[in-house]
């Protein structure tokens, strides 16, 4: 007679529907805006990984660390050879002026690497929830579950950024910090360490997460073991942090000089510390999302652990405290993003504030998981949602195609907040032979464009910023507007007359007279001087993206 299989645990039913909540919400619309580029940040990722393939890993920039785009580049190389049938049917050129033209791909894959890396932290969190639960192994992941639904990683999933992966390596880290602190092995300590210097090496944020190497040794339960096993460790985060992103020390004066002008820019900002340590400590409380009872079940947690467990509690603790002041101190410390590397603490103290709540009658974990997931259930759903909506960048777009004719010349704004517009072949070659002289990488990419061109296509400008209108470090913004046409239109539309330009499309996601009021003599002559011929409005709930304007010069 067959045996019935075992029933599943309240843990595992539990685990289950919430892991597969959380994988439809990461991969729903995961393609959303393609081929267009709506994220500021995802063109700088994915062209460092593109860059990759030339040959070299060193970086043209060090705003990021290079272990996520050497990752890229990796799975780059793989789609090259299925797409190309190993180089017998296509050549490196015809893969470049693919990026260039239909990007599509690219992206495609490094927010599916994004989204898989953050569904994988859930698998990690919860591990930790169970492995720190002793007998009462029944209870519900309700940290991992926080995470889940937490609107911040589901949109980052949606990212071709290295967010999710760096979550990953911090979640990974606490495992392994809290198994050895527990009385593990110094296995779990090494391993500690590599998660600690990988996670680092993916987004400079995580550095306040590395605390938890040094305090795991300092807080073991059992006797505290040799100073040689912290220092193992601590080699071990040197060599995965440098063996991953190797050019910080094999170029140690160009990361220094770009982070000497990122400090520079930094000090030339107001900063008022008091504000930001609020909306630090709003950021924790919110962290599961707006609503959530996460961020005090995670007091009531601390609380809890500080007297049953404190050596836990403090390991779980003092990192996140370290968070808190390094960006309180910073100008830009208000970006949930930054605090990412301190929520496996916050999910692994919020568990156990929920399952006090909780205890085990199965209509109160019922009753207080509804609480602490539906604010960010609902949030993460309604920001999926919107990412089907049309966008006005890709209607405008569209009406460009339809009405604007080849060969035209183009002012737009920057890439993510205007429409697509395709260069011309003549503009594409211009550029690679500039480039080529100057030195710079792009010069392939911009070349194979040239050799590779589809058709038609315009002369595409975009407006000159500056790096405090761009809230962006001025050496990073210099290189980058080295590689495109930029046009400066502070003295008015003297210089969009000079390049024979006659459309002129801005957004509300780019420059404007308040924002940027070294351009305001532009825009009142755009205003007298040129016919608003379209606009695509941005409408809650009807479309997403910003509110474009077409314009026409006179002549």
């Amino acid at each position: 007679m067959r045996k019935r299989p075992a029933a599943l645990s309240p843990w595992t039913r539990a685990a289950l529907a919430v892991f597969a909540a959380a994988a439809l919400l990461r991969l729903a619309y995961l393609s959303y805006g393609l081929p267009h580029t709506y994220n500021a940040d995802e063109p700088h990722i994915v062209n460092t990984a593109v860059s990759f393939g030339a040959g070299s890993l060193r970086p043209y920039s060090f705003k990021y660390p290079s272990l996520w785009p050497t990752l890229l580049a990796g799975l780059y190389g793989l789609w090259f050879g299925l797409w190309s049938l190993f180089g017998l049917r296509k050549s490196p050129l015809d893969f470049a002026a693919l990026y260039g033209f239909a990007p599509t791909g690219f992206y495609l894959i490094a927010r599916l690497a994004s989204a898989l890396a953050s569904a994988a932290v859930l698998l990690v969190v919860a591990s930790g929830e169970r492995e720190g639960k002793g007998k009462d192994a029944s209870r519900w992941p309700y940290g991992a579950m926080i995470l889940a639904m937490a609107p911040v990683l589901v949109e980052l999933a949606h990212a071709a950024k290295p967010d999710s992966l760096m979550l990953l390596f911090c979640a990974g880290a606490w495992a392994g910090a809290l198994r050895f602190q527990a009385g593990g092995g110094r296995g779990w300590l090494w391993a500690a360490g590599a998660c600690a210097g990988a996670a680092c090496s993916t987004q400079y944020t995580a550095a306040p997460a590395a605390l938890v190497v040094p305090l795991a040794w300092l807080l073991r339960e059992d006797e505290r073991e040799p100073l040689a096993w912290l220092l193992q460790a601590l080699a071990f985060a040197a060599a995965a942090f440098f063996l991953t992103s190797p050019y910080i020390a094999l170029d140690y004066a160009r990361f220094a000089a770009y982070w000497n002008d990122y400090a520079e820019f930094g000090r030339l900002r107001e900063s008022d510390p008091a504000a930001m340590a609020r909306a630090v400590a709003y950021n924790l409380w919110t962290f599961g999302g707006e609503g959530s009872i996460g961020g005090a079940a995670a007091l009531l947690g601390a609380g809890v652990l500080l007297w049953r467990r404190t050596r836990r509690a403090l390991l779980l603790l003092l990192p996140v405290a370290a968070y808190f002041a390094m960006l309180a101190t910073n100008p830009d410390g208000g970006w949930l993003r930054y605090l990412l590397g301190a929520f496996p603490a916050l999910a692994l103290l919020s568990g156990e504030g929920l399952s006090v709540l909780a205890g085990a009658s199965p209509r109160r974990r019922a009753l207080v998981a509804a609480f602490a997931l539906a604010p960010g259930l609902f949030l993460s759903a309604r920001y999926v949602s919107d990412l089907g909506l049309p966008d006005t960048r890709a209607q405008a777009e569209n009406w460009m195609t339809a009405n604007v004719p080849a060969g035209d010349t183009i002012l737009l704004d920057q890439v993510h907040a205007s429409p697509r517009a395709t260069p011309s072949q003549e503009q594409c070659a211009a550029l690679a032979a500039r480039l080529a002289a100057a030195g710079s990488p792009r010069a392939r990419l911009w070349r194979a464009m040239a050799e590779r061109h589809p058709g038609a296509g315009w002369r595409v400008y975009r407006v000159k910023r500056t790096a405090a209108d761009l809230y962006s470090v001025p050496k990073h913004v210099e290189e980058s507007q080295a590689d495109g046409d930029y046009l400066d239109v502070r003295p008015g539309l003297d210089p969009v007359r000079a390049v024979r330009a006659r459309w002129v499309v801005t957004t509300s996601f780019g420059a404007d007279p308040v924002r940027s009021p070294e351009l305001a003599s532009f825009f009142s002559e755009l205003a007298a001087g040129a016919d608003l011929v379209k606009q695509f409005p941005y409408e809650p709930g009807v479309t997403m993206g910003p509110w474009l304007r077409v314009w026409k010069l006179k002549h």
